[in-house]
């Protein structure tokens, strides 16, 4: 995936955030795409939305190791704009 060219994306990031946390996990969280933290650290959601998604797991005395995480787009799209729906759908679809 670091030399994808299915899209624009991947030459406008970073990084190529990957899922994190059991990947046979019975509880998956998906986020739409990485935004500047995540892009900056290749961990999905470690931003705000990652924070508040500590908080709520904590709540349910689960850990980030209990679930899986991951974004559709594995790319950070320009200025954390949505990614467009091509952009979804090739990303999504790439191993």
């Amino acid at each position: 995936m670091s030399a994808c060219s299915q899209c624009f994306l991947r030459s406008g990031c970073s990084r190529v955030v990957f899922g994190s946390g059991n990947p046979e996990a019975e509880i998956m969280f998906i986020g739409e795409a990485p935004g500047k933290k995540e892009d900056e650290t290749g961990e999905p959601f470690v931003g705000a939305a990652g924070k508040f998604l500590n908080e709520m797991l904590a709540s349910i005395k689960l850990q980030r190791e209990d679930v899986y995480i991951a974004n559709v787009c594995k790319c950070r799209p320009p200025e954390n704009r949505d990614p467009l729906p091509g952009n979804r759908r090739l990303l999504a679809m790439a191993p």
